[in-house]
């Protein structure tokens, strides 16, 4: 079952304010360093699609994560609902780095970033979550 063998890779935990954890595979290794340009938040934000918790974060080997420097994005597929766990500002380019979702961890580099910009370029189904601290700017 691929639930079980996701469950043994490395993961990437949200705390939430209220002690709550939420987590989300590593797919870096499977999107690898892909470019995907920053732009492409662009219609969410113009829509104010952006929601702002208090939380930290942790990466795969337990080391803190400056949560300000990533962002969640939530969509929809066909499939259901999803959330990608993404590093913004990377020279102005996003990464993806983890999914609460199985099947689109079994999917490919490609379909993975098909999906993450279809969520972006469709605001009305999306949304981003931001940190408290984060600082959103629209170009």
């Amino acid at each position: 079952m691929i639930g079980v063998e996701l469950s043994s890779n490395r993961s990437w935990k949200l705390k939430l304010e209220d002690g709550t954890i939420e987590t989300f595979t590593d797919i870096r290794r499977k999107v690898g360093n892909r470019i995907i340009r920053a732009y492409l938040l662009k219609p969410i934000m113009e829509q104010s699609r952006i929601e702002r918790i208090k939380a930290t974060l942790r990466g795969p080997k337990d080391e803190f994560k400056d949560f300000d420097k990533f962002f969640i994005l939530k969509g929809k597929t066909d499939i259901g609902d999803f959330r990608m766990l993404v590093e913004s500002g990377v020279y102005e380019n996003l990464r993806i780095v983890g999914t609460d979702e199985e099947y689109i961890a079994s999917k490919t580099p490609d379909e993975v970033i098909q999906i993450l910009t279809d969520s972006l370029s469709n605001p009305v189904d999306s949304l981003i979550v931001v940190s408290t601290d984060t600082k959103v700017r629209a170009e």
